[in-house]
């Protein structure tokens, strides 16, 4: 602690550098902790264990194809099944393309048994008055708070996969678990089969819930074994499974978060060691004459190094700053328009990261830098004087 005063007045010598240092630093420790948060908050949407009993059923060639609805009727003998629900990704846009969000065709009788971990505050009256209602629909509250509507507004939705658009009327506003089980619409699938002709009798997916989650890989394997030889084979999954598929439409994700991480750090470690070696070949004749004064060579090392070591945990602390306080603007707004990014929230465990990749740069970047100071003779160094 001697040396500190030491330490930072030497640290402080050119202000706008150090600042400047200490800005680069923030800003890209505040990007690697966000990127590393954000992928953290998708790989938990694709592995969500409330989902652990429920099996999503597609057709095996590609999502794009139907099923028959007939299928549901084998499905739902199998003794192992509780509930068996038609869903359809209907993928309308509210007023414009930029509002995302969510919007499925299901069985309103079924939809709060399926997601029951997911849809948990609603009122009963409500749930009733969607199943009778055909142009009904029920809404997420962090979905229904984005946009403004309350229980009777009229959403009007416009088709981009089905060539019909519809006004649906909302009957309840539920709550759940995550922000993100909160950001979707559900209409009835019956509405869109009378409306699209050669949606009669079909259906994108189906959804079961099986009884004890150890039952679903007998289950998945006894399905697709029944069905096969059809001319509509099934690929059947769990859930998280199928939302990890649906994830991937969007690229390897995980792998571009990762690149651009990596690109991040030796970026800071080229920015930290330039601005570090520029301030100790500057200070030559001065560790010479430290060292001239009696001062060892590994003091000398320690002190340079603790110079680095405080600039980069200054600028590491700062960016970790930073992204806490940022967390909740990017929930609120990213999360707003890419609902899956609802849930978005810093973990200590990245933050611990960022905070040990900040000193591991601070060392890496002043090592080399200060040990060749250290080695050069004093006389050489006292020449410059």
């Amino acid at each position: 602690m001697k040396f500190l005063h030491l330490v930072l007045r030497s640290l402080m010598r050119s202000r706008r550098r150090t600042i400047l240092t200490l800005l680069s630093l923030a800003v890209s420790v505040f990007l690697v902790a966000t990127l590393q948060s954000i992928l953290a908050t998708l790989d938990g949407f694709a592995h969500n264990p409330d989902s652990a009993n429920r099996i999503a059923i597609r057709h095996k060639v590609s999502m794009a194809n139907f099923l028959p609805l007939r299928d549901a009727d084998w499905i739902r003998q199998q003794p192992e099944v509780e509930l068996v629900m038609p869903l359809q990704w209907f993928g309308g846009i509210y007023q414009d393309q930029r509002n995302f969000f969510a919007n499925f065709a299901v069985q309103p009788e079924y939809l709060t048994g399926m997601f029951r971990e997911e849809i948990r505050g609603y009122s009963e009256a409500g749930m009733r008055d969607f199943v009778r209602d055909r142009t009904g629909c029920v809404v997420g509250k962090a979905l229904a708070d984005k946009f403004g509507w309350k229980v009777g507004t009229v959403v009007p939705l416009q088709g981009t996969i089905f060539p019909v658009n519809f006004r649906l009327t909302i009957r309840d506003i539920y709550r759940g678990k995550r922000p993100a089980d909160e950001m979707s619409l559900y209409f009835q699938y019956k509405l869109l089969e009378e409306s699209v002709s050669w949606m009669k009798g079909r259906v994108g997916a189906f959804w079961v819930r099986v009884r004890q989650a150890n039952d679903v890989p007998r289950v998945i394997e006894r399905i697709d074994h029944r069905f096969r030889d059809d001319l509509e084979p099934t690929l059947s999954e769990t859930e998280n499974a199928f939302q990890l598929e649906f994830l991937k439409m969007m690229g390897d994700y995980g792998t571009m978060i990762h690149t651009i991480t990596a690109a991040v750090l030796a970026a800071i470690l080229v920015v930290t060691a330039s601005t570090m070696g520029m301030t100790i070949r500057e200070r030559t004749s001065e560790i010479a004459v430290l060292r001239a004064m009696g001062f060892s060579g590994h003091q000398v090392l320690g002190l340079l190094l603790a110079e680095g070591i405080l600039l980069a945990a200054s600028g590491g602390l700062l960016g970790i700053g930073l992204t806490v306080l940022g967390a909740d603007l990017v929930r609120g707004n990213i999360g707003l328009a890419i609902p899956w990014l609802s849930d978005f929230q810093v973990h200590g465990s990245t933050l611990l990261f960022c905070l040990q990749a900040s000193l591991v740069v601070g060392v890496l970047s002043t090592f080399i830098p200060a040990y060749q100071a250290v080695r050069r003779p004093i006389v050489d160094g006292l020449r410059a004087l």
